[in-house]
């Protein structure tokens, strides 16, 4: 059995030599677990980490959509709070994320 406390992540693959194609890889489980964690993560989340790294990533119009929310007069909003909730939106999966180590 492998040792958990190493940094190295185990893979199956199965190639087909004669195409040099992937046909199929099975994970481990830790590495599965984080995978799908990161499919969870809020796009909000997404664009604004995007646009804080030095060359920043265009991702579509959404750059321009939550640009424009940051825009927008808070007084347009029900409550100051909906604009918060809008620019840093919490993950819904949140905590099952948390469960993994």
């Amino acid at each position: 059995m492998a040792d958990k406390s190493t940094n190295n992540i185990e893979l199956k693959v199965l190639v087909d030599k004669g195409s040099n194609k992937v046909i199929f890889i099975e994970p481990d489980n830790d590495f599965a677990d984080v995978l799908f964690s990161f499919m969870t993560i809020p796009m909000g989340t997404i664009i604004r980490l995007a646009r804080k790294h030095s060359d920043p990533v265009v991702i579509g119009c959404m750059n321009n959509l939550y640009a424009s929310v940051e825009n927008i007069d808070e007084q347009k909003f029900w409550i100051p709070i909906c604009k918060d909730m809008l620019l840093h939106p919490h993950n819904a999966a949140d905590a099952q994320c948390n469960l993994l180590n």
